[in-house]
């Protein structure tokens, strides 16, 4: 199974609102096929992973276990139902990580896997299996994007001066942070973090696609100059009032008053098929999404620069899932406390 997670994890934000799924097969403890979900509308992983056995192999399709992070699909969709593939094949045991929580499927497979005589094992790597689908079960449940904060902060707390651009992080977190970049659907900022540090928000220094930026201006006073205004890129501009943009940037009018205005953003965005989104910046956005409990994971990046007077980062409750060295940089992902 953990062979199955590893594969999982190589989905991209192409599987879009669907879950990242990965499979093996095994005959006599020898891989024979591998697969997983690559994009949304294509193969599941149980396709890719059995169409990827090498003709010699075929005829031992029907004499190995599949395992499936997740509960195989019960419903025809964009494709049609991994269950069925399952039996077509003649599988006789499939080990499940976790039993899939949409409704329309919520067990079905397993048990008409078990009405055809097919051994069925669930809850292997449970934890796991789960953590990988968390942002499927939010979009699901809640329709609200997955939202991810990130930001780095000097050794004595600060994130970033009264004035001015400082950078806190060494160019190795900043590759860490571009790889991040490449695997959300857009990136959001401020006021402020526009105009101060003009950035391009974009995935430059590693492969992928660039996300769609999301600025929140409320009164709509910034420079077309900026970088996310003038650059080409795809841009969502939140404001409360009409403004002439680029053709590449969408206007989005928002009411910044509302007492949930933030949840009310994420449902827009939602609409928009926004469905990740990395929260950059800058300090009074990230603490906002922090206070008002409205994100689902973090990266902090903590660096050992000398800033000493500023903006205070956020001081998030969550927990501590994933710590990595990068150069003097230590880089912390939270997960957040339900």
């Amino acid at each position: 199974m953990q062979r199955a997670i590893e594969l999982a994890k190589l989905g991209t934000k192409a599987v879009k609102s669907n879950p990242k799924v990965g499979s093996i097969l095994v005959h006599k403890n020898r891989i024979i096929g591998e697969g997983y979900h690559k994009k949304y509308g294509d193969a599941h992983a149980e396709v890719n992973c059995i169409e990827s056995v090498r003709k010699k192999d075929q005829h031992l399709i029907a004499r190995s276990r599949i395992y499936i992070t997740l509960e195989p699909c019960y419903h025809r969709g964009k494709t049609p139902p991994c269950v069925d593939l399952i039996i077509t094949n003649n599988i006789k045991e499939v080990i499940i990580g976790i039993t899939d929580p949409n409704p329309k499927v919520s067990g079905q497979s397993i048990a008409k896997l078990r009405l055809t005589g097919i051994s069925v094992v669930e809850g292997i790597c449970k934890e796991e299996c789960h953590n990988l689908i968390r942002p499927f079960i939010k979009l699901m449940n809640q329709n609200s994007p997955w939202v991810h904060l990130k930001f780095a902060k000097s050794k004595f707390n600060y994130m970033a001066a009264k004035e001015g651009q400082v950078w806190l992080s060494t160019p190795q977190s900043k590759l860490y942070v571009h790889t991040l970049r490449s695997d959300v659907d857009a990136i959001m900022i401020g006021t402020n973090t526009a105009k101060v540090d003009d950035p391009s928000l974009t995935t430059r220094i590693v492969d992928g696609d660039h996300p769609v930026r999301i600025v929140l201006d409320r009164k709509g006073e910034l420079s077309s100059d900026l970088n996310v205004l003038s650059d080409g890129h795809p841009t969502i501009y939140v404001t409360s009032r009409e403004r002439t943009l680029p053709s590449f940037v969408k206007l989005l009018i928002h009411d910044f008053d509302h007492e949930n205005n933030l949840e009310k953003l994420l449902s827009k965005l939602f609409k928009l098929k926004i469905f990740s989104i990395i929260v950059e910046g800058g300090s009074t956005l990230l603490k906002s999404f922090s206070n008002f409990n409205l994100w689902d994971e973090a990266t902090v990046i903590d660096t050992q620069h000398e800033l000493n007077s500023g903006m205070k980062a956020p001081n998030l409750n969550g927990i501590l899932v994933k710590r990595t060295y990068c150069d003097s940089d230590v880089i912390d992902n939270f997960r957040k406390n339900n």
